[in-house]
């Protein structure tokens, strides 16, 4: 029997694979689900490094091993301090977000 995912598991992977891999630069990091795809939104404080881009892949990557018949996408999006960052629709959840202000 094939392994139906939930977003609360999906929710849980993201944080788990952002372990040791959140920079002072990363503001937020939002997780979007559906049946065969899991889009994983990873918004920056000024220009992405090369550093946090990797990282971000790697997070994905373990993401893509917990759940073999999705497709994982990542998203690397620059949004400068003080722009705020919500979720844009009730698609997509909040999985990380740094204090600020």
């Amino acid at each position: 029997m094939a392994y139906i995912a939930s977003y609360g598991s999906v929710i849980l992977s993201v944080n788990r694979a952002l372990l040791g891999a959140v920079s002072p630069s990363l503001r937020s990091v939002q997780v979007e689900y559906a049946e065969h795809e899991i889009n994983i939104y990873c918004f920056f404080d000024g220009a992405i490094s090369e550093d946090d881009s990797e990282d971000m892949s790697a997070a994905a990557s373990e993401v893509a091993a917990s759940f073999p018949n999705h497709k994982v996408y990542e998203h690397c999006i620059r949004a400068d301090y003080p722009t705020p960052i919500k979720p844009t629709d009730k698609t997509r959840h909040t999985v990380f977000l740094r204090k600020e202000g």
